[in-house]
C-alpha cells in the first residue's frame, strides 16, 4: 500500500509544530518591566512589621533598580511611587521628589497622582517648624 503525499506533509508539518511548541515552552516568558523582589519585600514589610525597616526596604529598592536596567526592563509603573513614599518616611525629601519627577516622566497618566503628592509634600515642609 502506498503512502499517500498529503499525509505524509501534514505528519512532517505535526512534528514540526510540536518541536515549534517545545521551543518556545522552554523560555520563560520576557516582560518589559522588571519587579526584582519587590513582592518578597512587600510581604516581609507588611506581615512581619517592624523586621525590614524603612531604610533597609530603600536599600533593596535601589539593589533591584540596577538589576532591572541591567536586564534590559523598566520599572514598573507604581514603583517609584513606593520608592519615593520609603524616602519621604526616612527624611530624604529631595530623593522622594525626585522619584515622584521619574514616576510621571515615564508614567504620564501618573501625572495627577504624582502632582497632589508633590504638593502635599510641599504644604507638609511648609509645617515643619
Amino acid at each position: 500500500m502506498a503512502r499517500h503525499p498529503v499525509i505524509a506533509v501534514m505528519r512532517a508539518a505535526g512534528v514540526g509544530a510540536a518541536l515549534l511548541l517545545a521551543g518556545c515552552a522552554a523560555q520563560p516568558p520576557r516582560t518589559i518591566y522588571g519587579w526584582g523582589s519587590y513582592e518578597e519585600t512587600m510581604y516581609v514589610a507588611m506581615v512581619k512589621p517592624g523586621v525590614l525597616t524603612p531604610e533597609a526596604q530603600v536599600q533593596q529598592f535601589e539593589k533591584d533598580r540596577e538589576a532591572i536596567r541591567a536586564a534590559g526592563q523598566r520599572l514598573p509603573p507604581g514603583w517609584r511611587i513606593h520608592l519615593a513614599a520609603l524616602y519621604a518616611q526616612t527624611g530624604h525629601v529631595d530623593a522622594a521628589r525626585a522619584e515622584l519627577q521619574g514616576e510621571k516622566a515615564a508614567f504620564p497618566e501618573s501625572a495627577v497622582l504624582c502632582d497632589t503628592l508633590l504638593r502635599n509634600m510641599d504644604g507638609h515642609a511648609e509645617k515643619q517648624p
